[in-house]
């Protein structure tokens, strides 16, 4: 890959991991889950997620009983090939209660994209629990 190939796909990716935030905060589920590979493997709040089916299960368990807002910040991207990826993503998590919007957490994601015919796909997501707890 030349330069420019390695910034538009970063510049992709970067975009997966924004659209991710806001369609899990806006409850476009369908949208959500298609940001993942047919295969693609979650491990989040302690559950291990395998293939499409497992994630919606989830995203729509967690949006259906939560109002969230994810803020996404400090996102690294390292290309390993022209179709395979790796990188983070640091996250501040609010969570609404009584009319207000709380910091639930500052967790970060880990994470594996691959290139499909479709565009730049999640294959992996570890949310890392970073919590405040010494």
């Amino acid at each position: 890959m030349d330069e420019i190939q390695q910034l538009v796909a970063q510049n992709e990716i970067r975009n997966l991991v924004a659209q991710y935030a806001q369609y899990t905060d806006d409850t476009r589920l369908e949208e959500w889950t298609a940001l993942f590979v047919e295969d693609a493997r979650m491990e989040a709040m302690g559950q291990q997620l395998e293939g499409r089916p497992a994630l919606t299960e989830w995203i729509t368990g967690v949006t259906s009983s939560l109002k969230l807002r994810h803020i996404m910040g400090g996102v690294t991207v390292t290309l390993d090939s022209a179709t395979e990826a790796h990188g983070a993503a640091d996250m501040v998590l609010l969570l609404a209660a009584e009319g207000s919007w709380v910091v639930a957490g500052a967790p970060r994601y880990v994470d594996r994209y691959v290139k499909t015919d479709v565009g730049w796909r999640f294959a992996e997501r570890i949310l890392e629990d970073r919590s405040a707890k010494a």
